[in-house]
């Protein structure tokens, strides 16, 4: 046993944790192959948490930070349009961590990140010129059908990022095309329930 195992702080412990599940997914984790990974026992592992669960609730707490994270990124100038994009790049990029986020390993957990980053993108569309003369029911609906939209595009390439590619179309247009065929069929359907 090393003396440095003391030395471990939780942050390193779930680093390690993370990166591991991030390069293999779950398969790659293990308590023995994170602490083979910080170069010690799994005796820091066992006094940093309470028990195994609560190290992978870190990992998946730590991924959902990393997607908030890349949904700033504004490559286009376009708020909706890049959000969309750069989630479905995280499913396509960050393959394990996309799968760690939604199958179904902590439930409850996996719920309160979802909704979390429901409304963390709500919030961040706030000002959002294209959605500033909706009513909150219009603004919903329109969102709630284009992150449908993102989340199943994002499930298929994250398993075959060629998915579009082989049929002749690129990520980005099919996404602002959507988003626009999306936002503009709603706007149609509301101005002709008034």
């Amino acid at each position: 046993m090393s003396p440095r195992n003391s030395q471990f702080s939780r942050e390193e412990i779930i680093e390690a944790a993370f990166q591991l599940v991030r390069a293999e997914g779950w398969a790659g984790f293990s308590v023995n192959a994170v602490a083979k990974s910080i170069g010690s026992s799994t005796m820091p592992l066992y006094s940093q948490f309470a028990n195994v669960r609560e190290l992978e609730d870190e990992v998946c707490i730590r991924a959902m930070a990393l997607l908030k994270s890349r949904l700033l990124e504004r490559p286009n100038n376009d708020l909706w349009i890049d959000q969309a994009i750069s989630y479905v790049n995280f499913a396509i990029e960050e393959k394990f961590l996309f799968r760690i986020l939604g199958d179904g390993r902590n439930i409850e957990l996996q719920n309160k990140l979802g909704m979390g980053l429901v409304h963390y993108i709500d919030d961040t569309l706030a000002g959002y010129p294209l959605f500033a003369e909706l009513n909150e029911m219009e603004f919903k609906m329109i969102r709630l059908s284009r992150m449908m939209f993102a989340q199943r595009l994002a499930f298929w390439l994250n398993r075959d990022e060629n998915f579009l590619k082989d049929k002749g179309m690129e990520l980005e247009d099919f996404i602002r095309r959507t988003s626009k065929a999306i936002y503009d069929g709603f706007k149609l359907q509301f101005n002709g329930n008034q």
